[in-house]
């Protein structure tokens, strides 16, 4: 990501226990990496990061998240943002 920062947009899918982080306003994307249940999103449009797709969420810890995802977030957000989930 680049030095400017974008306001991170969370949904969560508790049914599925997926996790949609979307980098600013969530905008058609595809995926071109799949780490681990982390689905890299990039923008069709302009080909730059647009968000991730984290499966299985509430399995997955903070270290585990820092190895996979290629950007720098701010883990803790997420955490506290999606209900029920303990760290």
């Amino acid at each position: 990501m680049n030095a400017r920062r974008r306001k991170l947009t969370l949904n969560y899918d508790e049914n599925h226990d997926v996790l949609y982080v979307s980098l600013g306003t969530p905008k058609p994307s595809y995926c071109d990496n799949d780490i681990d249940g982390v689905l890299i999103r990039r923008s069709i449009k302009s080909n730059r990061l647009s968000g991730l797709t984290i499966m299985d969420f509430s399995k997955k810890n903070k270290e585990q998240l820092k190895r996979i995802i290629p950007y720098k977030i701010n883990l803790d957000e997420l955490y506290n943002l999606v209900p029920n989930i303990k760290r």
